[in-house]
């Protein structure tokens, strides 16, 4: 579950302060969908970035599954990204020195694990997105659309 209490966000200071977020309620169980709407420079992406952990609200308490991500040093929030976000770029942000399969992996080469059976997963997964022809590819091999499938495939894993 994502509970957001009060959720603030504040730009600049003084006579260029900007409340990105102002007083943000929101309660998202684990088996619910949402859509995040609005205008250009309604907040959208500063309220994505704080619920994947990207950035922190100026004020308010943020919990995932009853954890105070507010609360959270820098080491403990990249550990909540990895184990419970994944995120597709607008750039895709693929490392442009390994390969496909690689760069689906990389959550998991970051995180340590058994890679082995991670390695089987990845590949299921650019098969999902109609890149398992492509695995050994490295992004320069790639079209914009092809990157973006791989950082699809990143992103589920």
């Amino acid at each position: 579950m994502i509970k957001l209490e009060g959720i603030e966000k504040a730009y600049g200071g003084g006579s260029h302060l900007v409340m990105a977020l102002d007083g943000v309620n929101l309660e998202i169980s684990r088996e619910e969908y949402i859509a995040v709407m609005g205008p250009s420079g309604s907040g959208k992406s500063t309220l994505l970035h704080i619920i994947g952990a990207l950035d922190l609200p100026t004020a308010g308490n943020y919990f995932l599954e009853d954890i105070g991500v507010h609360l959270l040093s820098d080491r403990e929030l990249a550990r909540i990204r990895n184990e419970h976000f994944g995120f597709v770029f607008q750039s895709y942000n693929l490392f442009p020195e390994l390969t496909a399969l690689e760069n689906v992996l990389m959550p998991h080469i970051i995180g340590g694990g058994g890679l082995k059976e991670k390695r089987q997963e990845a590949r299921e997964l650019l098969e999902l997105v109609d890149m398992s022809h492509r695995a050994n590819h490295y992004p320069s091999q790639l079209s914009g659309g092809e990157q973006q499938r791989v950082a699809i495939a990143r992103a589920l894993i």
